[in-house]
């Protein structure tokens, strides 16, 4: 009889003991496949107050080559060490023929993000059909996140790309040294345009200098879109 066959049979059930956590699949002798075991150890962890709020656990799954493994007593499932972004899961049978094995866990946070669908080559400039929006582990994120990949259509990549990373404002130029930007601000209530010349690469929120194409005055301007600046008069 598989595992889930018991499921439908016998209740799920949680014994807690001091720092032990039991969970009971059966009161009768079992034999549990890796597969199985993985998923027991996954569907535990949901129900444990030390697992860092939030997050989503990444299992790592027991070899399939291994051998089914036979209890005639209820597994138990314990941390075995302390609890962070990752930890250790002890699995117990505590029967006359004592067996246990650990199954490693780690813990993500994830957050919406702008991921590439492909290869992109250092140079490139971003098309909306380069980009897309996925779910990122934020503890990985090396850089400030993209929300919107409306927002860095145009924008120059600094460093190559790989399909399926995370794209973060670090790995692009949203002004890069000799592109023609707009640089806007407003005077006396009113909004002037024009346009210059970037001497400078910059992302979201830099300030940089900017060439004006028709004073030819070197002015200090921030960076607040694609191939756009702003100053303050």
């Amino acid at each position: 009889m598989k595992m889930y066959d018991k499921f439908s049979k016998y209740s799920l059930l949680c014994a807690f003991a001091a720092s032990t956590f039991c969970a009971v699949f059966s009161l009768q002798a079992a034999s549990f496949s890796p597969a199985q075991l993985t998923a027991a150890t996954s569907d535990w962890l949901k129900q444990q107050d030390q697992v860092p709020a939030g997050t989503h656990s990444q299992i790592s799954a027991l070899d399939s080559r291994l051998p089914d493994k036979e209890c005639d007593q209820p597994l138990q499932f314990s941390f075995a060490g302390p609890v962070n972004n990752q930890a250790t899961v002890q699995i117990r049978c505590p029967g006359p023929k004592p067996w246990q094995l650990f199954v490693s866990a780690r813990f993500s946070e994830q957050t919406e993000a702008v991921i590439s669908l492909r290869n992109i080559t250092l140079g490139s400039l971003i098309s909306a059909d380069m980009l897309t929006v996925g779910q990122a582990d934020l503890r990985l994120a090396r850089g400030s996140l993209i929300k919107e990949p409306a927002s860095v259509i145009g924008a120059r990549v600094k460093r190559s790309l790989s399909a399926g990373q995370v794209v973060t404002l670090q790995d692009l130029c949203l002004v890069c040294k000799g592109d023609i930007v707009t640089i806007s601000g407003l005077n006396n209530g009113l909004e002037v345009r024009t346009a210059g010349i970037a001497q400078m690469d910059g992302i979201l929120g830099d300030q940089i200098r900017v060439s004006n194409r028709q004073s030819n005055r070197i002015v200090v301007a921030e960076v607040v879109a694609v191939k756009k600046v702003e100053i303050k008069f």
